[in-house]
């Protein structure tokens, strides 16, 4: 398992999950946008020990709502 640490950055305490991929992490986050905050910031690190980093807009729409039924 690994651990994504969500940041808002509105100033709200950071929030620690365990999931064994990013896309469950997010869904378990499952973030609702306030009127400042319309994005969330995700650190996580790989298994090689690389940190990684990514700016994820609220609220969270997976592919399938984006494109519609496949």
């Amino acid at each position: 398992m690994r651990e994504y640490t969500f940041t808002v950055p509105g100033g709200q305490p950071e929030k620690k999950i365990e999931a064994m991929s990013l896309k469950k992490a997010i869904i378990k986050y499952g973030g609702k946008p306030t009127d400042n905050d319309k994005f969330v910031h995700i650190n996580w690190q790989s298994k090689k020990g690389n940190s990684s980093y990514k700016v994820l807009e609220l609220p969270y729409k997976p592919r399938s709502e984006r494109k519609g039924r496949l």
